[in-house]
């Protein structure tokens, strides 16, 4: 009769393919999403009309939204959605090239961890932003039936779609500067310089100011040149300073917070989502960079309403494309979240454990 770790051994390989679907699939729907938002913003004569308006200025804010400073551009906002897409693709091209490349983690996805501090962002990215919707979603649910609703974000009435299209895309860029970059990035960099302020790894103050810009965008990065453990060499759990978690956890309760008391239809129960995924956008931050979270931020608020959309401009294979998505995330994503959860557990008990008795887990 076959034993508990057989049936295990048998049963991964079947996971793991399951996995590469999964992954293929949805980084397949993302790069199709990316081309999706130019086409409907300069080749529909709706989205035409909005990319022709004139904008002098763009906030930008900053430190969890407390300071906002208003940014010159005096252009159009075709050109504003062409600078954001232009910074979507830039941000791709870094998620695809992470850690040994997209590419080589799916050919090996049979024989090495799917989730670890190696693992390429864009390769773990779908199973990281299905299982954070389903939370989301389960969250909601259980919440209303406590009657504490989330609400839904709203516009003013006949705001064109390619209005609020601007609008949602505009967000995951703007959001990350101010409630990671600005607010977890900097004090990371900063505490870094104060760290190692007589290190020869430093000289000069014009290192340390590329340093700190260098850390802001990504603290794996600056803790990497430094020597500091980190991510990829020591896993998630040791890999993240005591420091950094006070910083995620901070941040996340006030960008939970921010989505509730900014208005725009959202209610108290907002806050609980919101601070969830202000968690797992900050984890993603610290252990990749700011490519890392404004994609998984890109995923929520620019990838579903540009498949929605397109679904409604186009139909035909677009409604397929969308109906299949859903279908995908809603099993995948509740699959994974499962799986997830169980091999976090494990983890955490392990790791626990070995520091309980004197040592240190590495990743």
């Amino acid at each position: 009769m076959p034993t508990t770790k057989s049936r295990q051994e048998d049963a991964a390989p079947i996971l793991r393919i399951a996995a590469a679907f999964l992954i293929v699939f949805s980084v397949l729907s993302y790069l199709i999403a990316l081309g999706l938002g130019p086409a409907l913003f300069y080749y529909t004569s709706d989205g035409l009309k909005v990319a022709t308006r004139g904008i002098l200025k763009v906030p930008l804010d900053i430190f969890s939204g407390v300071y906002s400073i208003p940014i010159p551009v005096y252009t159009n906002m075709g050109s504003l959605f062409g600078i954001i897409w232009l910074i979507f693709s830039l941000c791709f091209v870094a998620a695809w090239c992470s850690r040994g490349g997209f590419l080589k983690h799916v050919r090996n996805i049979l024989k090495e961890p799917i989730l670890s501090g190696r693992s390429n962002f864009l390769f773990i990215m779908p199973l990281i932003g299905t299982s954070l919707l389903i939370a989301t979603v389960l969250i909601e649910q259980f919440q209303a039936t406590q009657g504490v609703q989330t609400g839904n974000l709203t516009f003013p009435p006949h705001t064109s779609a390619y209005i609020i299209l601007i609008n949602l895309s505009y967000a995951p860029i703007n959001e990350e500067v101010a409630f990671r970059i600005t607010s977890i990035g900097l004090p990371i960099a900063i505490f870094l310089l104060i760290l190692y302020r007589k290190d020869q790894k430093l000289p000069g103050v014009t290192n340390k100011l590329k340093f700190l810009l260098i850390t802001m965008i990504s603290p794996e990065h600056g803790k990497s040149m430094l020597g500091y453990k980190n991510v990829a060499q020591r896993g998630y759990l040791s890999g993240i300073s005591g420091v950094e978690w006070i910083l995620i956890l901070i941040t996340s309760l006030a960008f939970g917070l921010a989505h509730y008391l900014s208005g725009g239809g959202w209610e108290i129960g907002k806050v609980s989502t919101a601070m969830l995924a202000g968690y797992v956008f900050g984890v993603m931050f610290v252990a990749y960079g700011a490519y890392a979270s404004i994609l998984l931020h890109w995923y929520f608020d620019y990838f579903f309403t540009v498949v929605s959309m397109a679904d409604s401009t186009y139909g035909g294979v677009f409604h397929v494309l969308s109906t299949a998505n859903d279908v995908i995330t809603l099993y995948g994503g509740a699959a994974v979240l499962v799986i997830l959860l169980i091999i976090w557990a494990m983890r955490a008990g392990g790791y626990l454990s070995k520091r309980a008795i004197g040592f240190e887990e590495k990743v």
